[in-house]
């Protein structure tokens, strides 16, 4: 059986995967100087895309370069991607990639002439087990460089990925002088005497985290953005985690600590509903 080819876009033209090449010279491979976003596209519609596609010019904005599509390009050429690999009707992730393009002088770069291209995954749910039982998270002590933005530095990421694994964790959680921020590739949240609590400086605010401090005040459920430290998410109620490509988790384990009884609680199960109600709706 020949398995189906798969497309991605490159400066400026759709293309086979296995035929998008980016020289030996590129910053982003030579000096890690990029950018990235994910997005998933649901009911044949970016989530939220203008959220996405302004962080994305955020990020390239701070590290003065210039996304070489308008919005609506960008959106008409996902939209081709997603009819060219035989995608349209299912849910699919994005990805996004801008770097400073070709090197100069092996470290500077011309902003004007990066490296674009953009490429999709099928979108896969996450076992059924993470959303009934809840998940657990590993915890390290690490602050992103630049973590306002989404860069494509994700070397502490992958160098935990072996251990992640090994104690059967889902995600990585980071701390810095004590305090939480966020995990490796989601936000953070918990949940203390009824009150959502989650992270406000020093981290990536996440589309769906955003999402989710919107329908929580729209429906009577008190927010807080502020720091807290390990010690006091040790005590929560409840703790969840939330991603574009993961959507809401429950959280039941941090490091060796089991928060509360270990199980599911009622206000993540209420922001749980509330996110899946407004993905159909969307």
């Amino acid at each position: 059986m020949i398995a189906p080819m798969n497309y991605c876009y490159l400066n400026g033209y759709i293309l086979q995967e296995d035929k998008a090449k980016v020289g030996i010279l590129d910053i982003g491979l030579l000096r890690g100087f990029g950018i990235y976003e994910a997005m998933t596209v649901v009911h044949d519609k970016i989530f939220r895309a203008e959220d996405h596609i302004g962080r994305f010019r955020k990020s390239a904005d701070f590290l003065k370069m210039q996304v070489p599509l308008a919005d609506h390009e960008l959106t008409q050429t996902v939209f081709a991607l997603i009819e060219k690999n035989g995608l349209a009707g299912t849910r699919v992730n994005v990805k996004c990639i801008l770097t400073g393009g070709r090197a100069l002088g092996g470290i500077d770069y011309d902003g004007a002439q990066p490296t674009f291209y953009i490429f999709l995954e099928e979108w896969k749910p996450l076992d059924p087990k993470y959303y009934a039982q809840g998940a657990s998270v590993i915890v390290r002590e690490h602050l992103r460089q630049y973590p306002e933005y989404k860069t494509t530095n994700y070397i502490t990421t992958t160098l935990l990925q072996k251990e992640m694994r090994q104690a059967d964790a889902l995600e990585i959680l980071y701390v810095w002088e004590n305090n939480v921020l966020e995990c490796a590739t989601s936000n953070f949240f918990m949940v203390k005497d009824g009150v959502l609590v989650t992270a406000q400086h020093a981290i990536l605010a996440g589309v769906t985290r955003n999402v989710v401090l919107e329908l929580a005040r729209a429906h009577g459920v008190p927010v807080e953005e502020r720091e807290y430290t390990l010690d006091e998410l040790c005590t929560a109620d409840e703790a969840f985690l939330t991603s574009s490509f993961k959507d809401i988790v429950p959280v039941v384990k941090v490091g060796g600590t089991t928060i509360a009884d270990g199980l599911v609680g009622g206000t993540t199960k209420t922001i749980t509903r509330l996110f899946a109600e407004y993905l159909r709706a969307f």
